[in-house]
């Protein structure tokens, strides 16, 4: 079985914050979906928080981005036969997201 990272990517031009029960429903969503899922998911996905740090030529900037109207919000890790699986998996998730899915080379 092949394992695949999704990448969930979130605009950064979206001003409107949701209402604590819009979170609420959202949160519900991500468990039910975690829950369908659970043994194709890999244990060590996590949310990532909106700062970082950038290295690029030796040059140390704030970031995760660059002039980017998307940011990496957080990711998982996924076992599926193939791609087309892992699409099928990712179609599922709750919505608001882009998720750019990445197949692993297996070097670790």
């Amino acid at each position: 079985m092949a394992k695949f990272l999704f990448i969930y990517r979130e605009s950064t031009e979206s001003s409107a914050k949701p209402s604590p029960e819009e979170m609420q429903a959202l949160a519900g969503a991500w468990y039910a979906w975690m829950q369908k899922f659970s043994s194709a998911i890999v244990p060590g996905g996590d949310g990532l928080k909106h700062s970082g740090r950038l290295l690029k030529g030796g040059l140390v900037t704030d970031g995760p981005y660059v002039e980017a109207k998307e940011i990496i919000v957080s990711f998982a890790l996924i076992q599926a036969v193939d791609y087309d699986a892992a699409v099928a998996i990712a179609r599922e998730c709750p919505p608001g997201h882009t998720i750019e899915i990445r197949e692993l080379a297996g070097y670790a």
